[in-house]
């Protein structure tokens, strides 16, 4: 009902034994291959839930999902389990493919891909000949930028120092480079193409709190 826009109601909040599908199939199939013929074969379940809390569960994936486009985080296996099935009953075909926002300026575009609900989120640009990325450091966030196609420079200096640090990478071999924190940092296309790089970064944007000083490299 939730992914079809449409608000479920509850009966009775009992507190339910449940067994993913998956696991279920495993130890039918362990049976069959073992020979076990018993009368009947006792299942433990894998998970325990009131139906409240499943419901709970399932409207903050609506929540996260279709509204904010955020994976949840899906380090729980119950948890994952239940979205997995959850997106099992998505109208796959109204409702993919899903749109991103692109972002364009005189730079190239950048596109956000993915956000996790475990933290971070991971992005996609394109850079013209030329152009210079970022020059800006964090104090707390963990980056990666990894070259897929083209050649860029990437440089660093530790905020405070004057020693700048400079890596050459080129999309024939794709690479990424890690930034430290209170590093400036900064990409570079040094090409005669656009540069496309793939940015992961451990936190989602908020631009309350975005964690971004701007300082030459």
């Amino acid at each position: 009902q939730l992914t079809h826009d449409e608000q479920p109601g509850i009966e009775i909040d009992a507190q339910l034994r449940l067994i993913y599908i998956g696991d279920l199939v495993k130890t039918i199939w362990y049976l069959i291959e073992n020979k076990i013929a018993d009368n009947e074969f006792r299942i433990t379940p894998t998970a325990e839930a009131r139906v409240t809390e499943i419901l709970a569960l399932l409207q903050s994936f609506r929540t996260q999902y279709f509204e904010k486009g955020i994976i949840p985080d899906l380090t729980d296996p119950f948890e994952k389990n239940l979205f997995n099935t959850f997106v099992c009953y998505i109208d796959h075909e109204s409702y993919f493919p899903f749109k991103l926002k692109m972002n364009s300026d005189e730079r190239g575009t950048f596109v956000e891909t993915v956000k996790l609900g475990s933290g971070g989120q991971v992005s996609f640009s394109t850079t013209r000949p030329g152009v210079t990325r970022g020059n800006h450091f964090h104090t707390r966030k963990a980056e990666r930028f990894a070259v897929i196609k083209g050649k860029a420079l990437i440089q660093l200096r530790r905020v405070g120092t004057d020693k700048v640090i400079s890596f050459e990478l080129d999309g024939d071999e794709p690479s990424y480079v890690d930034m430290p924190v209170w590093h400036t940092h900064n990409i570079t296309n040094t090409g005669n193409e656009d540069l496309y790089t793939i940015f992961w970064i451990n936190e989602l944007y908020d631009p309350a709190d975005p964690d971004t000083f701007f300082e030459q490299v």
